[in-house]
């Protein structure tokens, strides 16, 4: 790739400084391919959907991805598969074991609990989801007034773990939780201008720890735009002007009729029987999606997220899907048995079909789809893919751990269980007592004691691939405990209620949870377009690829370069497309001088 060192020489040699040559310019340069990367994550979307006759109706504007770019049939998320370890794997280019983070819900051994003081014992659980708002109950984090703006000012520092290590207490941010930096930063240091949309203020993790900024203080990401998706929202009809219960509507309704609002805009005030969490119902769900749609349609109109300034579109921006996710999770939704969707499921994922090609289309219009590198993965799966799992008491596994004196500080499960031990010394007798439980009858129904929760596999922590050594690392969880395929850990009311049929957070089994969609498009070469790519990648890859397109040096990823995650394969030949970044008249001569160098194949290259 072109990066800082072999442009400067070539600049030198060729006795100019044309700053439209400089890594970091804003403009399509020679030393970049692409202006701008947009990254789209589906929750939910694996690669098996996209294959499956069933769902091709709602798959119109995917599938239009497809044909003009490639799919990537084999790529995996991270391992666990959970929503902040899947979008720091395409954020930073590395695994939980250099970025620190295992899930929204973890522990670390070194941290403090919020609130407490220098003489607090250290150990705390980490938990960075909506309980951090200043007011969850609302979709920009907090109260009118309160100073939340669906970003890290939304975020309420006393319930942040602390950092006392150096004698003085510091709240720890998201963004400092994370052990290393992400592509925002690099782009951030070299001048470009971001953004990024995610479902809680939380996601300000996606700046990056502020060790890597260039200008100290200033968060990497320009524009952070995080509608809370567990606050209280209601739908409300436009011709009434008043909400409705979603639940009375029917599954394929237009949704465009109805408008989202919170205890701050509904008419009937907060005490709106209608006003319930955003994923409740995928309606709701799928409303709060077009929040971070028209975000995105901002941004690429030249606009902030919210519509209300001017500003450049960004280099590298983004957005995730959540109604796919809560339709495969709905009781009444999901793949039943017989392998035909519901159609919740289907009129969810063609919502945000829909919503993909009005993203493409604001791209095409406003001349920016040549330029812009499209990738649409997922941060996770969904396990299982087809039928109910069955849903299991979480307490089964830290009771038996407890009776067999086992003290555990954090029991984190889904589709699958990590535990960080009170003694680490007992880790391995820990082990036993939980493999012990594959001897019982599988656990089912409502009552469930003395019964094997559905465990396939117990691991220490160090003996999985992605994870670090719990005994030198502070974050690694002790024991990660492998479910069989279609088995759910779940809270007591959970499992009474069947308030879902399916889960994400595991590792490699069946691939539900794991193998996730990846296609990346836009501006591809002829050649390029349609092509199925069957290597096995991770969405690691994503981050590398993305800085690639650039044409910034993605060894400035620091866990990318820890990790040696390298761009994703099959792309290498990438080259200008006649419609893509113009070039000045003196290109091709330019070019052809720069190829003796090895910095340009005139056949074909990614970018600079």
């Amino acid at each position: 790739m072109l990066h800082k060192s072999k442009l400067a020489l070539a600049i030198t040699l060729l006795g100019t400084t044309s700053a439209s040559l400089m890594i970091g310019n804003k403009s399509a340069t020679a030393a970049s391919l692409y202006q701008h990367v947009l990254l789209l994550s589906v929750d939910g979307l694996r690669e098996s959907d996209l294959t499956d006759p069933s769902l091709q109706a709602a798959l119109t504007n995917i599938n239009g991805l497809k044909s003009t770019g490639i799919t990537y049939t084999n790529a995996s998320t991270s391992t666990p598969s959970d929503s902040f370890p899947g979008v720091l794997n395409y954020l930073t280019g590395a695994s939980p074991k250099t970025t620190g983070v295992y899930y929204d819900d973890s522990y670390s051994r070194t941290l403090t609990a919020p609130g407490g003081t220098v003489a607090t014992p250290k150990g705390t659980e980490v938990n960075l989801a909506e309980n951090i708002d200043k007011n969850l109950t609302y979709l920009a984090g907090g109260a009118p007034g309160s100073g939340a703006n669906y970003g890290v000012n939304s975020i309420d520092p006393t319930q942040l773990p602390l950092d006392c290590s150096s004698g003085t207490c510091k709240q720890v941010y998201p963004h400092d939780y994370l052990q290393t930096n992400t592509i925002f930063q690099v782009a951030a240091n070299a001048g470009l201008y971001t953004a990024y949309s995610d479902k809680h203020p939380a996601y300000d993790i996606a700046n990056g720890n502020s060790k890597y900024n260039a200008t100290p203080g200033k968060l990497a990401i320009n524009d952070l735009y995080s509608p809370e998706i567990n606050s209280n929202v209601a739908l409300l009809d436009k011709t009434t002007n008043k909400t409705v219960d979603p639940k009375t509507l029917p599954n394929n309704v237009n949704l465009n009729n109805y408008t989202l609002v919170d205890a701050s805009t509904d008419p009937l005030g907060p005490n709106d029987p209608n006003l319930k969490s955003g994923t409740t119902e995928f309606k709701r769900t799928a409303k709060y999606d077009d929040l971070k749609v028209q975000a995105i349609l901002n941004e690429i109109n030249g606009k902030n997220s919210l519509g209300t300034t001017n500003d450049p579109v960004p280099a590298i921006f983004g957005m995730n899907f959540q109604a796919v996710s809560v339709a495969e999770k709905s009781p009444t939704g999901g793949i039943p048995t017989a392998g035909n969707p519901s159609t919740e499921l289907t009129n969810a994922l063609s919502h945000t079909d829909a919503s993909i090609g009005q993203i493409v289309n604001a791209l095409s219009t406003n001349g920016l789809l040549n330029n812009t590198l499209v990738v649409l993965t997922a941060k996770h799966g969904q396990d299982p893919r087809i039928g109910k799992g069955t849903l299991v008491k979480e307490s089964i596994i830290t009771n038996a751990l407890t009776a067999a004196g086992i003290s555990v500080n954090q029991n984190t499960s889904d589709d699958s269980s990590y535990v960080w031990l009170t003694n680490q010394s007992q880790a391995a007798q820990a082990q036993t007592v939980l493999q012990g439980l594959k001897a019982l009858p599988l656990c089912g129904g409502t009552v469930q004691s003395n019964c094997n929760p559905g465990i396939q596999n117990v691991f220490l922590g160090n003996q999985l691939s992605g994870f670090g050594n719990p005994s030198q690392d502070s974050r690694t969880p002790d024991l990660a405990v492998q479910l069989l395929p279609g088995f759910v850990l779940a809270g007591n009311g959970a499992v009474t209620n069947g308030t879902k049929i399916a889960e994400h957070g595991g590792f490699p089994t069946t691939g539900d949870a794991t193998n996730v969609a990846l296609i990346v498009s836009g501006g591809l070469s002829a050649n390029l377009r349609g092509v199925t790519n069957n290597s096995a990648v991770s969405t690691t890859q994503v981050a590398v690829t993305t800085l690639d397109a650039l044409g910034l040096d993605p060894s400035q990823l620091v866990g990318a370069k820890i990790e040696g995650t390298k761009a994703l394969p099959g792309i290498a030949s990438l080259s200008v497309g006649a419609a893509s970044v113009p070039e000045p008249s003196t290109t091709g001569g330019l070019i052809g001088f720069l190829s003796l160098f090895g910095i340009f194949s005139l056949r074909s290259r990614l970018k600079g």
